[in-house]
């Protein structure tokens, strides 16, 4: 294992030297900068478009339906927010940290209506030990299990849910939203940061949370304004879901007192999904998920030309690097999910990252 950990170190440094020459570190401020200015500019054409249905839903209630797909519209913009604040949590957007914490958070709270802080601390526990049973909050779900032992310990709904996680996995999404937003909620509770923080999060954040309703509810009515809330808020969860999810579930986990080095890590237990233009803007980057958590602080445009990289090498190196199609990663998550959720005592996923991780000659 030792010789391993000094081979697979020197992996990352190769790659990490080819990476630094080509200038794929180097911040990109202005591409953040647009971006945000196009979506702002969407993000006020949808509501003012959202006035004008509104108006003529008086006269034909047909109208509503224009409505509601104006607002999953309007998740998607806040999804893509989140992403941003995402990135600025990484320090991809500025040099100066100051400068990304801010962004993180203004962008997260008042945008994306998640707590920054929480994102922050749960994020960063994720990228440390990816897939590592115990230490990575992204696989200890409430209402999913990836292994026997998370699902017998489950009780009552959760339960339930585990059961049958992999057919109700696309369902199950559309309240990812809901379920951020309690842990954000719940984090903004814990003392390890500064009270005045805090209590601007939790500003920031009401105010985007209450803000819809209360324009959906003056226009619409306040019935319809709920209902048209709630579409909002599984439409966003629903579109950050489906980007997260592909990149690690049903990879290879990794045992709690497992011992990997850095490259082995990062690389053997992270998906890319194949990408285009499209993918790329609409899933933040995130599509290039083995570049990413090699290079955490990479700005998006420069992960296309890392992923050329880091392909090229892996292949030299007969380094198994996993990527596929959208459509085949959500197959390949929703099997995995249901041999857990169907299996009784005996753990259905033979982790392969023993074998993936034999010394290489």
């Amino acid at each position: 294992m030792t010789m391993l950990a000094t081979k697979s170190t020197t992996h990352f440094n190769q790659v990490l030297a080819q990476v630094r020459d080509a200038g794929l570190l180097s911040k990109k401020p202005s591409f953040y900068i647009m971006r945000l200015i196009v979506l702002t500019i969407a993000a006020a054409g949808f509501w003012t478009l959202s006035g004008y249905l509104a108006a003529l839903s008086q006269e034909n209630k047909l109208w509503l339906i224009a409505a509601f797909v104006l607002v999953a519209g309007l998740g998607v913009l806040s999804a893509q927010y989140g992403f941003i604040a995402h990135e600025a949590s990484h320090r991809q957007v500025f040099r100066n940290n100051k400068a990304n914490d801010w962004t993180g958070l203004l962008l997260a709270n008042l945008f994306a209506g998640l707590s920054y802080g929480f994102w922050l601390r749960k994020h960063n526990k994720h990228h440390q030990r990816p897939n590592q049973i115990g230490e990575d909050p992204d696989i200890a779900i409430r209402v999913l299990s990836f292994t026997t032992e998370s699902k017998e310990s489950k009780r009552g709904i959760e339960r339930w849910l585990s059961d049958r996680q992999g057919y109700l996995f696309p369902l199950l999404l559309l309240f990812t939203g809901f379920d951020l937003l309690v842990d954000s909620f719940a984090g903004l509770v814990r003392k390890d940061r500064k009270l005045s923080i805090r209590i601007l999060e939790f500003s920031l954040m009401m105010i985007r949370q209450l803000t819809p309703y209360v324009v959906f509810a003056i226009l619409f009515g306040p019935i319809w304004g709920l209902a048209l809330w709630f579409v909002m808020m599984m439409a966003f969860g629903f579109f950050m879901g489906a980007a997260f999810a592909p990149n690690h579930k049903g990879m290879p986990l990794v045992a709690k007192e497992a011992k990997l080095d850095f490259f082995s890590r990062q690389v053997l237990t992270s998906r890319n999904i194949r990408g285009s233009w499209l993918k790329d803007n609409l899933m933040g980057g995130l599509n290039y998920q083995v570049e990413h958590h090699l290079f955490p602080s990479m700005a998006r445009p420069n992960l296309r030309k890392a992923h050329e990289i880091v392909v090229e090498y892996c292949r030299k190196h007969e380094v198994t690097l996993v990527e596929m199609n959208l459509l085949a990663s959500y197959v390949a998550i929703m099997k995995h999910l249901n041999k857990v959720g169907l299996s009784n005592n005996a753990d259905p996923f033979v982790c392969p990252m023993v074998a993936e991780l034999r010394p290489r000659s």
